[in-house]
């Protein structure tokens, strides 16, 4: 049960659709953000841009930028041809020939998958995404978004393991400045509770601007005493029809999946 402090979580009305995976890297968007998106800004790819294929399948043309310095084809290349050579070193003890064989054929059909995605119109970076630079494999957020708005709506995609506080007012004042061409934005916030403070700053500076749609607790951590999942997705989308969902009830049967299948999901409620 969420605390009632929490309603101004509550999400507005409009028809959703899942994109990309039933776990972890998928979100939940409206399906017209879906169906309409010509340019995608995303930072924190890893290992995993499912997101990213399907909004090209449904908007064939879709001009992608996206950044992350841990992630692309070079890196799993490297990955692969560590693990190749010495093992993975994630894993204690000697590992077989046929071990190492398999672990450095998943990267390099990674770096191969990577590598024939991002191309084109589909750009990658490998570089941190800050809001200052004060190293070469840093780029600020202000130069990372320029000119991404020309194409038509733009959806802005966040998940990079709490980074998004730092990014708080270049964010607010990129979506104040281009309100009419974003359509949408969803994040994975994370320490909602030990950062309570900077969470409610940024969620309430973004939903002033976009309301809220979607949330979802990511069960990948536990859930505070006051029932705000400490690791949650917020999609904040421009809809016109102002009207509070009726779904008070979190996760929603069919869309949400839980991060880690393992695990039961995080509930929560805005019935107290």
């Amino acid at each position: 049960m969420l605390s009632p402090k929490f309603s101004y979580l509550r999400p507005y009305e409009t028809h959703l659709v899942r994109i990309g995976p039933n776990s972890d890297c998928g979100y939940v968007i409206p399906v017209s953000v879906a169906n309409s998106t010509k340019s995608l800004y995303s930072i924190g790819i890893s290992s995993n841009w499912d997101f990213e294929i399907e909004m090209v399948k449904r908007n064939p043309g879709l001009r992608i930028r996206a950044y992350d310095r841990t992630s692309g084809w070079l890196v799993f290349a490297y990955w692969g041809l560590r693990d190749l050579l010495r093992g993975d070193p994630s894993i204690n003890g000697v590992q077989t020939i046929g071990a190492r064989i398999q672990s450095a054929k998943k990267y390099f059909s990674l770096a191969i998958r990577s590598r024939f995605f991002f191309w084109g119109k589909r750009r990658f970076r490998r570089l941190w995404v800050r809001s200052q630079v004060t190293k070469n494999d840093e780029i600020s957020f202000r130069q990372s978004i320029e000119g991404i708005f020309v194409s038509g709506f733009t959806m802005i995609k966040i998940d990079i393991e709490g980074g998004e506080y730092q990014l708080a007012d270049e964010l607010i004042n990129t979506i104040k400045d281009n309100v009419n061409s974003i359509n949408c934005v969803v994040m994975e916030l994370h320490d909602t509770s030990i950062r309570r403070n900077d969470f409610e700053r940024l969620v309430l500076g973004v939903s002033a601007l976009l309301p809220i749609v979607h949330l979802h607790g990511n069960n990948c951590a536990s859930t505070a005493e006051d029932g705000l999942p400490h690791v949650i997705e917020i999609t904040f989308a421009n809809i016109s029809n102002g009207m509070l969902s009726k779904q008070l009830r979190f996760p929603i049967t069919g869309l949400d999946f839980a991060n880690d299948s393992s695990l039961p999901d995080c509930e929560m409620n805005f019935l107290g």
